[in-house]
């Protein structure tokens, strides 16, 4: 194993110890792609990452730095199909991109960006899914050595890790501010924000309208009915609340069939007409 890539495997452990306590999503890939590129600063790294909701992979962008990740690719994101990667799960490889039918059609983009090789690794999680794909650009005509593919494997490997953490660590904060039967903010949550709103309309020299609302006679339907379609009357009640959201209003479920709704309002009269 070369210098430069037992320097790479101490820079990626130093990585891994810090994701737990330290650092957002986008500092961890922003971390690996610098990494990469000072091991082997003839290429270019690249990272997309599978937006599930949108079912296609996206350029990751680092919003913190002037670096425009986008301006890297001679691969265009929406063009990737999502079956084509899960199934192959293994390394895209284009050492001479001019004579890869794969990427004819990007022909025009390796021009602009100067690329001529391009190869890609998928990233993928511990449960087998794929959750983006890294990508080393180069200038050259050129097939990778064993230790830059290894590296781009190191480099895959953290992404995943560092991917499947921002998950958990996204379903922890949900389930600590959100109402597990509403899926609207929970007694915590509403707490937080309100202490928020104050705050800002102390600021502002405003007023802040609060209304506590309860479903009336909701024993009665759960007695009558059952407590299944209870729980679906407060859902349903719920996302009417949530319609009423915007950036100076939030709604909260306090618990039972107790809601909580505050509005940040500039004047008493502004509050009765929201009461209404």
């Amino acid at each position: 194993m070369s210098g430069a890539l037992i320097t790479a495997y101490r820079s990626f452990n130093k990585i891994l110890k810090h994701l737990p306590v330290e650092g957002s999503l986008a500092e961890m890939l922003l971390r690996v792609i610098e990494l990469t590129e000072t091991t082997f600063n003839d290429r270019q790294t690249s990272i997309l990452l599978f937006d599930k909701n949108k079912n296609k992979f996206m350029p990751f962008n680092n919003n913190n730095s002037n670096q425009t990740c986008c301006e890297r690719f001679m691969i265009n994101p929406a063009k990737i199909h999502f079956e084509s990667v899960c199934s192959k799960k293994k390394i895209i490889i284009s050492e001479h991109i001019t004579t890869s039918n794969e990427y004819r059609k990007y022909y025009s983009l390796k021009t602009i960006n100067h690329l001529n090789s391009c190869y890609g690794l998928p990233i993928i999680s511990s449960k087998n899914k794929v959750l983006g794909i890294i990508y080393s650009h180069c200038s050259q005509n050129s097939m990778l050595s064993d230790d830059e593919y290894e590296l781009l494997e190191m480099a895959a490997t953290v992404c995943s890790i560092a991917i499947e953490n921002d998950i958990k660590q996204q379903e922890l904060n949900h389930i600590a501010s959100y109402d597990s039967l509403t899926n609207i903010w929970n007694r915590r949550a509403f707490y937080r924000h309100i202490n928020k709103a104050i705050k800002n309309i102390k600021l502002k020299n405003e007023y802040i309208a609060i209304f506590y609302i309860d479903i009336n006679n909701f024993k009665k339907i759960n007695d009558q009915y059952g407590h299944r379609f209870g729980d679906r009357v407060l859902k349903k009640y719920a996302s009417k609340l949530q319609n009423l959201t915007n950036d100076k209003t939030g709604v909260a479920r306090l618990g039972g069939d107790e809601f909580i709704i505050y509005s940040e309002v500039n004047t008493q009269i502004e509050a009765d007409i929201k009461k209404r």
